[in-house]
């Protein structure tokens, strides 16, 4: 049955001052709450599996499109209509989970700030969903947008792309990396306004040649678009790549290598240092009027 999700504050989950990490633990102790969402639809196997796994070791919560939403960054529903539905789903034993006609961020949304608004997690994970985010992609994928959004509300999030689950064994093997990764230290040390992005990379777990920590790669293309005068209308013909000297450590790079790469993000987008620079010399910007 569907039901209408009250309008959740944009203010209860934005504060003017991010809040402290809600839910800590001790060092030794699991996570007791985890909530999964990602922008492939809570259909998507991958989710599923993930779901499955995580749900014998924490109390598993799964807020997640009810379609498919790639590619749609951080776009909200909700401001713009005033409201979202849901439906209930049945993942499996020991998973809650809502199905949402919304957008990931909408999920993050209606989660922290309606479904768990008096129990909140003490993890968020995006994913684990195909195709790798790497450089630029982090601004448009639905994936890290839900993380960002977490983060933003002072919530630990993860968000993990890459994961080719036509490989024989690729999804039982992410899945495992992907629980034990939630559990490490790395990620219950994430700060408010924090979170990871992890592109797995795209070969059977053998050829996988470890995990490292990168960079993100500067933006190498875009589309090449085709201008169509008969209908005034642009259109896609295909990718344009810059000419970009990717350093040692950049995420392409070392996916490329075979490598799981981790990006530590923060949603904190002010230019530190420019901003001290103007504070201490006046950029002399023009009056008003």
């Amino acid at each position: 049955m569907l039901n209408l999700v009250r309008v959740v504050p944009l203010l209860v989950l934005f504060p003017t001052a991010i809040p402290s990490s809600p839910g800590s633990v001790t060092e030794d102790a699991p996570r007791r709450r985890v909530l999964i969402t990602n922008d492939n639809g809570i259909d998507d196997p991958k989710l599923i599996a993930l779901a499955r796994a995580l749900a014998p070791r924490a109390e598993t919560w799964v807020v997640a499109p009810a379609e498919d939403r790639s590619g749609t960054g951080t776009f909200l529903e909700l401001p713009r209509t005033g409201a979202v539905r849901t439906e209930r789903r049945d993942l499996g034993q020991g998973i809650e989970a809502y199905a949402v006609k919304g957008y990931p961020a909408d999920c993050v949304l209606v989660a922290l700030g309606g479904i768990l608004e008096d129990s909140p997690p003490d993890l968020v994970i995006s994913g684990i969903n195909g195709g790798p985010n790497l450089g630029a992609d982090w601004m448009f994928s639905g994936t890290i947008g839900a993380a960002r959004v977490a983060a933003l509300a002072g919530f630990p999030a993860i968000a993990v792309s890459g994961l080719d689950d036509d490989i024989p064994g690729a999804l039982p093997a992410a899945v495992d990396w992907v629980v034990r990764f939630c559990e490490h230290q790395a990620v219950r040390d994430l700060k408010p306004g924090e979170y990871l992005t992890v592109s797995l990379p795209g070969v059977p777990p053998s050829q996988v040649r470890g995990v490292r920590i990168a960079d993100r790669a500067p933006l190498r293309r875009g589309p090449a678009l085709r201008y169509d005068g008969d209908t005034q209308t642009w259109h896609i013909a295909g990718l344009a790549a810059r000419d970009v000297e990717l350093s040692p450590i950049a995420d392409e790079r070392l996916h490329g290598n075979g490598e799981i790469v981790v990006v530590p993000m923060r949603t904190d987008e002010v230019h530190g240092s420019r901003l001290l620079e103007w504070l201490r010399s006046d950029p002399d910007l023009p009056d008003w009027p």
